[in-house]
């Protein structure tokens, strides 16, 4: 009788190893809400660019820059609720994770009690 409980707990030991190592497929990212961050511009030629040139490049990354920094912002905050949500998926796993070796420790336990009640 030991035997075959123990075959069954391997059994089911081993299976459920076998779910746990199952990859899923790469999840796609969902659209930001935010609007995408335009390239920056193109700087001038330091070397061959007259004073009137370099002041409406400079006037142009300037913009640029402005409009990126509030856009990287909406960013930043995307990523910091992504991350606290992705924080809270990780303590519920961690959580189910503890809960399932408790029990597995507390079912060991009774098979042991079982077991040595055989015995006797």
């Amino acid at each position: 009788m030991r035997f075959v409980l123990a075959a069954v707990f391997m059994a089911a030991f081993t299976l459920s190893a076998h779910a746990q190592e199952t990859t899923a497929p790469p999840a796609t990212v969902a659209p930001s809400a935010c609007a995408a961050v335009p390239a920056p511009p193109t700087p001038p030629n330091g070397a061959r660019s007259n004073a009137e040139q370099m002041t409406a490049a400079v006037a142009q990354y300037e913009a640029w820059n402005t409009s990126s920094t509030a856009l990287m912002q909406c960013r930043i905050q995307e990523v910091r609720a992504l991350r606290a949500q992705t924080d809270a998926r990780e303590a519920e796993y961690n959580a189910a994770l503890a809960a399932g070796r408790e029990a597995g420790v507390a079912w060991q336990a009774q098979v042991d009690a079982f077991q040595a009640r055989q015995r006797r």
